[in-house]
């Protein structure tokens, strides 16, 4: 069945306020073989200098899952920024390292922004960024909900 035009919503305008979501699902295991492989440069284009170094303070079983929930975390963001963008031009090409994730004194993420990144967030003006993120088994999970 062919849909017309007309009869699809107007996913192009889109009024204040409103929210996007992102999620995002991660394998641990490739997390745990890039660690194993000392000739990678994922690491280092994809976290920040403060993420690589409290990454390392984790016991050894447990930083595969570190590294795969603030990737999940920042790929979340990023699907998040782009979903109320729907059938328009990307405008954002993103440097992985300028977002960071850290958790408060209770053990909740939240992120950290630098360089472009940050002056891209503070031009749109987001109201709020609320960040989940899961592991279970060999999966970590991240959900991003931004309010503008």
């Amino acid at each position: 069945m062919k849909l017309e035009s007309q009869t699809l919503p107007n996913f192009e305008s889109v009024t204040s306020p409103y929210a996007s979501v992102g999620v995002d699902l991660t394998f641990i295991p490739e997390f745990k073989e890039s660690l194993q492989d000392k000739a990678t440069f994922f690491f280092k284009i994809t976290f920040t200098d403060w993420e690589r170094k409290k990454g390392q303070t984790k016991p050894e079983n447990q930083r595969a899952s570190f590294f795969a929930g603030r990737y999940a975390a920042k790929e979340a963001l990023i699907k998040a920024l782009d979903g109320y963008r729907l059938f328009q031009k990307p405008d954002l090409s993103v440097n992985y390292s300028e977002i960071e994730i850290r958790n408060d004194d209770y053990g909740r993420p939240y992120f950290r922004f630098y360089g472009n990144f940050e002056t891209y967030l503070n031009n749109l003006k987001p109201n709020s960024i609320r960040l989940s993120i899961s592991h279970t088994g060999d999966y970590a999970f991240s959900e991003v909900l931004l309010i503008f």
